[in-house]
């Protein structure tokens, strides 16, 4: 419990100065999830935190938005979780690129049984690549493709969104 505790506080205490160095990035946007036969959109959050300019964690949250409709049932995605060590590389003041590596959990599901290859879960490794353009210090655009792959199922994830740094 205190070894709890003590975390806490170091967390809490480093958390305003890493906001006032700007090492911090809210995420949010679109995500169309290609998974076999079906196609699922989300919305999609993600916050990061960058160890140095280059290396950083992330943790990423979706929640299905729009489902693949096949007239016998249809596929939705119910939830995606994920979190991921990601290296970037500025290519310039407002242009950098990333990938990620790491782990996610999908979960599908179908109202109809001949639907259940589409909709079966997908927990396992994920990797991508992406690219951000700052438009302002704060502010910015971030496009990627991610992979995320399953024992039974994989699917093919193409993000973008809006970012903004602390």
């Amino acid at each position: 419990m205190k070894l709890a505790l003590a975390s806490l506080a170091v967390v809490l205490a480093a958390t305003p100065a890493a906001f006032a160095q700007g090492d911090v990035e809210i995420s949010g946007g679109y995500s169309n999830f290609d998974v076999g036969p079906a196609e699922v959109g989300a919305l999609t959050g993600r916050g990061t935190y960058f160890f140095t300019n280059n290396f950083g964690v992330e943790g990423e949250a979706s929640v299905g938005v729009k489902d693949d409709d096949f007239g016998v049932g249809k596929v939705e995605l119910d939830h995606s979780l994920g979190a991921y060590g990601v290296m970037q590389a500025p290519v310039s003041d407002r242009v950098s690129l990333f990938g990620r590596l790491g782990y996610s959990s999908t979960e599908l599901s179908a109202n109809n049984p001949a639907l259940s290859a589409a909709a079966s879960d997908i927990k396992g490794v994920a990797y991508g690549v992406g690219a951000k353009f700052n438009a302002s210090e704060r502010f910015g655009i971030r496009g990627e493709f991610t992979k995320h792959e399953g024992d039974r199922n994989d699917a093919d994830v193409v993000s973008i969104g809006g970012v903004m740094r602390f």
